[in-house]
């Protein structure tokens, strides 16, 4: 019976990551501690928590705890990882945990992307595919900045408009097609062509909320059209 308890008030902390697993993908790290699955507790061994996992036929919301911050992302399938059990002594924070304020069945979350470059603000990437991309390819491009796609794309409008308008009209609905089913591996391939890095994936219910998070595991941390306060900037 005492065996019993004390396995219900472990929790399973990240030893070890593989490359190239969900975890690694995930931008998970070694220390992390899971917290719960779908907002309820996981109390369990990874073995356990593994074959749970295996069988997940759609994306379900892992809560996690990081460096004082509690975060959620998706989880698809495996994690790929080596766990160990810990208990909530060794973590204050665990204590006096309540899940509800970290995770809520009811709110729809998406997955965010933070994309970090030295001297530079920070991108956040909502992976939510926006309508916009697949109606207008180019107003989408001038509200991500891409400047270089935009004018190369314009280029091939007028061309296309030059040699005759129902090319131009074919030309547009290939190039929405294109854009709005690639628009993500566009924007990932355009930071990382300017030298940004992924540093950070969780999921939020807004950007602002995002924001927050994300300037929670680096008080340093900025914006374009951002929502917090501005960066203190040491003497």
């Amino acid at each position: 019976m005492s065996e019993e308890i004390v396995t219900k008030k472990t929790f399973l902390q990240i030893k070890s990551i593989r490359t190239s697993s969900n975890a690694f993908v995930m931008k998970l790290k070694e220390g992390d501690v899971i917290i719960a699955l779908e907002g309820e507790m996981v109390h369990k061994s990874y073995e356990e928590l593994s074959k749970e996992l295996s069988e997940i036929k759609e994306k379900k919301v892992i809560t996690l705890f990081r460096d004082g911050v509690f975060f959620n992302t998706f989880i698809y399938g495996s994690l790929g990882v080596i766990c160990e059990n810990i208990t909530p002594e060794k973590i204050p924070e665990l204590e006096i945990l309540n899940i509800n304020e970290h995770f809520q069945k009811d709110e729809i979350y998406f997955l965010f992307e933070v994309y970090k470059k030295p001297g530079s603000v920070a991108l956040l990437l909502n992976t939510m595919p926006s309508i916009l991309a697949s109606i207008a390819p180019p107003l989408w491009m001038l509200q991500n900045r891409l400047w270089n796609f935009f004018c190369i794309t314009m280029v091939f409008y007028f061309m296309l408009f030059m040699i005759s308008p129902w090319l131009f009209f074919i030309g547009w609905i290939l190039k929405s097609w294109y854009v709005g089913n690639s628009q993500i591996d566009l924007l990932r391939f355009f930071y990382r062509l300017n030298n940004y890095r992924l540093s950070l994936c969780f999921c939020a219910k807004s950007d602002k909320e995002a924001q927050e998070i994300a300037r929670k595991f680096d008080d340093k941390i900025d914006f374009d059209y951002s929502y917090l306060e501005p960066v203190i900037i040491e003497d």
